[in-house]
């Protein structure tokens, strides 16, 4: 018998994932710039046995519907974030998109180099 176990990721966005998550009063107001705020959301993923985090990468502008939707646009680079988040966290994985429309092949290769050595073998 083959025994199953569930893998679980945490989609990090500063402010939530609900469309007015940011208006909660617990959230913080620099929620997308403050390296505190994730470092916390990353230790409490990291202590509930998150297999891993997770951080999308965005560099164009929302347009229409998409734009007037949402709430905030101020957030780190997702591969410096999670850098930053490998000396908070042990175990975690740390997981990112990367556009390869404005990042050659290579950088894009040596950027999750370093951060796979920076964690200890847990980029992805």
């Amino acid at each position: 018998m083959t025994t199953r176990q569930m893998h679980l990721g945490a989609f990090l966005m500063a402010t939530g994932h609900h469309l007015a998550a940011w208006r909660h009063p617990e959230v913080p107001a620099d929620a997308g710039l403050n390296i505190s705020h994730y470092r916390h959301l990353a230790r409490v993923a990291e202590q509930a046995c998150f297999d891993l985090l997770f951080v999308a990468d965005s560099v164009a502008a929302a347009e229409g519907e998409q734009a007037s939707r949402m709430a905030r646009s101020d957030h780190f680079e997702p591969l410096t974030l999670l850098a930053a988040l490998s000396g908070s966290t042990e175990r975690i994985g740390l997981v990112a998109t990367v556009t390869t429309s404005y990042n050659e092949p290579y950088h894009v290769a040596r950027k999750f180099a370093s951060l796979d050595h920076l964690s200890a073998g847990r980029a992805g």
